[in-house]
């Protein structure tokens, strides 16, 4: 049973992995799909295409759930903070600034986190997730602050504003995620989300002020594919499952290599830059990331043999109460 578990937590750890590296990659693919589709149009396109394919397994899945009294609001609540109100923020945040910044404020994500499991979970939080965390909220600050209008991000103030939104419904929805996969397989609750995103957003396309337009180019075609499949289902799915088997606060922690991750992607495939102050700013944001993860070393207490030898020969009364019951047990024998 032992080894069982341990497997799980590592192929959890594996698959959390994997799918953070592949939500880095969903920025630089929801950039490039809302400059033709709007966000939306984007967000509905992936939701519907995820749950097209998830519906074939609804039936099997449905049956095995472990359903308790009062679980639908909790249920509710976990698909109306991600995807709908995540996609919301993060859509909208992505027309106004770089995926680049939005993926450094991303960075709060881990550390929020761990202070909402430490309130609500009652999973432990020390000293050094406290200062962790003011060092990165003053990094993304700094980071905000230091943009500048340009092709790439016309607003990023407030661009960034709506990410840090996106992030807190990405913190209620880890919150309910950990406490809901314990009853929940992981692939059931990722069809309720799209099942959810898709019903949510559908009204939503005929309200809003973007012409819709379905002359795509063949990167927006390969993008929402991508978000669809590689994100909403395979990414979602072992998010879902690591919260079976890891703490909220362990799951947050990986959260970390996501910044890393959009920096890489929107200079690989956009060509995003930061100016240098805000390289700087990130920096901070990663050093106060860092800085909440790691322990401090333990105290090691070393001996001397001197100090051992001087103390031995202080108590004379003791050797010589050894010495003699060795004689007496030599003789003994």
């Amino acid at each position: 049973m032992k080894f069982f578990s341990q497997k799980q937590s590592e192929f959890a750890l594996i698959g959390l992995i994997v799918a953070i590296l592949l939500w880095s990659a969903s920025f630089v693919a929801m950039k490039l799909a809302i400059e033709e589709l709007g966000p939306i149009l984007t967000v509905f396109l992936r939701m519907l295409l995820a749950m097209a394919v998830l519906l074939f397994f609804l039936k099997p899945i449905a049956s095995k759930q472990k359903y308790q009294q009062g679980d639908w609001w909790l249920l509710g609540l976990l698909a109306l903070c991600e995807p709908c109100l995540y996609f919301i923020f993060e859509s909208y945040a992505l027309t106004y600034t770089t995926a680049s910044e939005a993926g450094m404020v991303t960075a709060l994500q881990p550390l929020m986190i761990a202070v909402a499991a430490f309130y609500f979970l009652k999973e432990k939080i020390n000293s050094r997730t406290i200062v962790g965390c003011l060092l990165a909220m003053v990094g993304v600050i700094w980071l905000t602050l230091s943009g500048s209008a340009n092709e790439h991000a016309t607003n990023p103030w407030l661009g960034n504003l709506l990410e840090f939104g996106a992030i807190v419904s990405a913190t209620i929805y880890c919150l309910l995620a950990r406490k809901l996969a314990q009853r929940y397989s992981p692939i059931f609750l990722t069809l309720l989300q799209t099942v959810a995103g898709s019903l949510f957003f559908l009204p939503l396309l005929f309200i809003q002020t973007e012409a819709i337009s379905f002359d795509l180019s063949g990167q927006v075609v390969v993008a929402i594919l991508f978000l669809a499949f590689g994100v909403n289902i395979f990414a979602f799915t072992c998010y879902n499952f690591a919260f079976k088997v890891m703490p909220a606060s362990k799951v947050g922690s990986l959260m970390n290599l996501l910044p890393l991750g959009t920096l890489f992607f929107g200079w690989l495939l956009l060509g995003e830059t930061l100016a240098f102050m805000q390289y700087v700013a990130a920096g901070l944001v990663l050093l106060g990331v860092i800085w909440s993860q790691t322990k401090p070393k333990a105290k090691t207490v070393f001996i001397e043999q001197s100090a051992i030898a001087r103390q031995w020969e202080e108590i004379p009364s003791s050797k010589e109460m050894i010495f003699e019951l060795k004689s007496q047990l030599k003789i003994s024998h």
